[in-house]
Protein backbone atom coordinates (compact mmCIF):
# COMPACT_ATOMS: atom_id res chain seq x y z
CA UNK A 1 0.00 0.00 0.00
CA UNK A 2 1.43 3.38 -1.01
CA UNK A 3 0.40 7.01 -0.78
CA UNK A 4 -1.93 6.90 2.21
CA UNK A 5 -2.42 10.63 2.17
CA UNK A 6 -4.80 13.54 1.76
CA UNK A 7 -6.83 12.46 4.76
CA UNK A 8 -9.74 13.80 6.77
CA UNK A 9 -10.93 12.79 10.22
CA UNK A 10 -14.59 12.67 11.19
CA UNK A 11 -16.58 11.97 14.32
CA UNK A 12 -19.96 10.27 14.26
CA UNK A 13 -22.33 12.91 15.71
CA UNK A 14 -23.26 12.22 19.32
CA UNK A 15 -20.77 9.36 19.67
CA UNK A 16 -17.15 8.91 20.68
CA UNK A 17 -16.53 7.17 17.37
CA UNK A 18 -13.84 8.51 15.03
CA UNK A 19 -12.81 7.58 11.48
CA UNK A 20 -10.02 8.54 9.13
CA UNK A 21 -10.83 8.80 5.42
CA UNK A 22 -7.92 8.78 2.97
CA UNK A 23 -6.82 7.69 -0.46
CA UNK A 24 -4.09 5.25 -1.34
CA UNK A 25 -2.50 3.39 -4.19
CA UNK A 26 -2.66 -0.39 -4.13
CA UNK A 27 -0.09 -2.17 -6.26
CA UNK A 28 -1.34 -5.67 -7.05
CA UNK A 29 1.30 -8.38 -6.84
CA UNK A 30 3.48 -8.31 -9.92
CA UNK A 31 2.58 -4.73 -10.88
CA UNK A 32 5.38 -2.16 -10.77
CA UNK A 33 5.38 1.65 -10.74
CA UNK A 34 4.64 2.88 -14.23
CA UNK A 35 2.46 -0.07 -15.19
CA UNK A 36 -1.23 0.62 -15.83
CA UNK A 37 -2.57 -0.71 -12.52
CA UNK A 38 -0.44 1.48 -10.24
CA UNK A 39 -2.03 4.87 -10.73
CA UNK A 40 -5.63 4.36 -9.63
CA UNK A 41 -6.37 5.90 -6.24
CA UNK A 42 -8.75 4.12 -3.91
CA UNK A 43 -10.75 5.74 -1.12
CA UNK A 44 -10.54 4.04 2.29
CA UNK A 45 -12.09 4.62 5.69
CA UNK A 46 -10.79 3.12 8.92
CA UNK A 47 -11.91 3.48 12.51
CA UNK A 48 -9.57 5.29 14.89
CA UNK A 49 -8.94 4.22 18.46
CA UNK A 50 -7.25 6.10 21.29
CA UNK A 51 -5.22 5.13 24.35
CA UNK A 52 -6.08 6.21 27.91
CA UNK A 53 -4.18 9.48 27.41
CA UNK A 54 -6.14 10.38 24.27
CA UNK A 55 -3.33 9.58 21.84
CA UNK A 56 -4.30 8.05 18.51
CA UNK A 57 -3.33 4.39 18.27
CA UNK A 58 -1.66 3.30 15.02
CA UNK A 59 -4.20 2.75 12.25
CA UNK A 60 -3.66 -0.27 10.03
CA UNK A 61 -4.60 0.80 6.49
CA UNK A 62 -7.40 -1.07 4.76
CA UNK A 63 -6.03 -3.69 2.40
Amino acid sequence: IYGTGHNSVLQIPGKDEWYIVYHRFNYPEGIHMGDAAGFNREVCIDRMYFDDNGNILPVKPTH
